[in-house]
């Protein structure tokens, strides 16, 4: 995958970018704060305003003066009340449709022929959750001897392709001698139970480093449980490490290097997932967590060739992670396949009064979907909007084609370019105090500086404008989306990307083989607010089919 432009970047923030609870690295400075209360002049006024676009008179300039003092006067305190990572803003986004989510029911059922007992510690290392977790309770193994297996490959490959932060070996051995002991007795905690597991690390786990991927936060440890994981140790899961993500969840780049894809070493693991890809495509771990704030889960997914759901916002609870952007920060799985992310899914999906987003729902998953019973959406431009779609030309569409698809065009505009406004001011806003104190000095190798320095210099009125037509773009993905059951879109569909984490739409990434150049090939389903079950289905659908999620990268280059 070619690196995007920094142009690119700022039109859409597409495919770099995701989803904290920590102390502020330093307060403002004596100095910062005797510059913020200095009296303004109408000079200073006239420079301000050529950076909003505006015009302003002199006497129009004067008569605002003391008003625009007044407030920069407060801007310290202000500050110093939002030093609180654990604080989100008042206002809540909601996806359109929320009031679709009715009940709370969680249930997963999968139809698979059940395999035999692997042969290799290779053929255990890289089952599929759902296998696991069949011998493990045909006694053919034990969550201890997969922590172990599993530990070890961490230590071996891990460093080489700089996927692991920390391998969390004595909480991964406690946790799993607890499992093997539930399991004897006949206490089943679900599907999960035993099961070996990674997490990335922006989500605090108490006893370990928490590092963000940033040199700044290397050694900072947050001592509370993120949500998740205290979902995922509730259903059984064994956490053996947290894995590396691109610094402050952009790219694949972090303190300790580039994270690398096992499949291909010359296209990295993207990010900012990107440890969660890489480990997952390696067999390191059974399956990981990853989050997205605009491409985040999509993209290494794609470069790493593993499966993975973005669901449908405010779907999983965000306490104890690192936040980005409030309004659409997302968490989920990065699996084997379709069906282990509708397990994991179903483990950590549900309401959390500690984060105001999450909305109370169902998810009911059921393998077994007619495809050419469904009203399927090729995701066109703006120039096919309304023509035949060409499936000849289109490499995914074929594939759903052969399983009796047919499909209609549809057309998902951009938006306004003023957009990515949203999500700078957010996450300008969560690293406020670290942008204006020496530390971020330390932030090597990462464009974040600069977001974070530019974006204060985007007004209020301009962000309320930019949310305004964020609404106006949900409600046109809203009725051009629920037209259809499923959406295909080619690979992640970059050009989506940021808009559909805008509008909290749900995504899944299904990788299918390799592009004539080598390159990995996959498509996207895109679908309604909390169709994740379907999606997952006709994800799954395919991966039968195609039988790409039996192969395996040579991880011998890795050695």
């Amino acid at each position: 995958m070619e690196p995007m432009s920094r142009k690119d970047f700022l039109r859409g923030f597409a495919a770099t970018v995701v989803a904290a609870t920590v102390p502020s690295l330093s307060m403002a400075s004596p100095q910062e704060a005797a510059k913020a209360t200095a009296a303004l002049t109408v000079d200073d006024l006239k420079n301000a305003q050529k950076v909003m676009g505006l015009s302003f008179t002199d006497e129009e300039l004067k008569a605002a003066l003391k008003d625009i003092d007044d407030l920069l006067k407060s801007l310290p305190e202000l500050r110093a009340a939002a030093r609180d990572f654990d604080l989100a803003p008042a206002s809540v986004f909601r996806v359109l449709g929320h009031e679709r989510a009715k009940g709370t029911k969680v249930s997963v059922k999968v139809r698979r022929p059940s395999g035999g007992v692997p042969k290799s510690d290779e053929d255990w290392a890289f089952c599929t959750v759902a296998d696991l977790g069949r011998l493990l309770r045909a006694g053919k193994t034990t969550s201890v001897d997969l922590t172990k297996l599993y530990i070890a490959r961490l230590k071996k490959y891990g460093p080489k392709l700089r996927c692991v932060v920390t391998v969390t070996e004595e909480l991964a051995l406690k946790q799993a001698e607890r499992a093997d002991k539930e399991l004897r007795s006949g206490h089943d905690r679900g599907p999960l139970h035993g099961i070996p597991y990674g997490l990335k690390d922006l989500f605090a786990v108490p006893g370990y480093p928490t590092t963000w991927g940033a040199a700044p936060y290397k050694d900072q440890k947050i001592e509370k449980k993120a949500a998740v994981y205290e979902r995922l140790d509730a259903a059984g899961a064994v956490l053996v490490a947290k894995l590396s993500m691109g610094a402050l969840a952009m790219g694949d780049v972090w303190f300790a290097g580039r994270t690398e894809s096992p499949w291909n070493a010359k296209i990295g693991a993207s990010g900012s997932s990107a440890g969660s890809g890489a480990a997952t495509a390696a067999g390191l771990v059974a399956f990981a967590i990853g989050t997205e704030t605009s491409g985040s889960i999509v993209s290494p997914s794609h470069n790493n060739r593993v499966t993975g759901l973005r669901p449908t916002f405010g779907s999983v609870s965000r306490y104890g992670a690192m936040p980005l952007g409030w309004s659409m920060d997302k968490i989920g799985p990065m699996c084997r396949d379709a069906e282990d992310c509708a397990l994991v899914f179903a483990a950590i999906v549900g309401h959390d009064p500690r984060d105001a987003s999450t909305i109370a729902r169902s998810f009911a998953y059921s393998s077994g979907v007619d495809v050419s019973k469904l009203k399927i959406g090729a995701l066109v431009t703006k120039s096919q909007e309304g023509k035949a779609v060409d499936v000849s030309k289109r490499e995914e569409l074929k594939l759903l084609a052969e399983m009796g698809a047919q499909f209609k065009p549809v057309y998902l505009p951009p938006g306004p370019e003023g957009l990515q406004a949203i999500l700078m001011a957010e996450a300008s806003a969560s690293f406020d105090d670290f942008t204006r104190s020496d530390k971020i000095q330390d932030l090597k190798s990462s464009e974040w500086p600069q977001y974070f320095r530019g974006s204060r210099f985007l007004s209020g009125v301009d962000h309320v404008q930019a949310d305004r037509a964020r609404r106006q773009l949900a409600m046109t993905y809203e009725e051009r989306i629920n037209a259809f059951d499923v959406i295909v879109g080619a690979g992640p569909s970059f050009q989506v990307v940021y808009q559909l984490n805008l509008t909290g739409h749900p995504q899944v990434l299904v990788p299918f083989g390799l592009q004539p150049n080598g390159l990995p090939r996959s498509l996207s389903l895109i679908g309604p607010a909390f169709s994740e079950s379907l999606l997952l289905a006709v994800a799954w659908e395919i991966q039968k089919k195609t039988k790409q999620t039996l192969l395996r990268p040579d991880l011998r280059q890795w050695e």
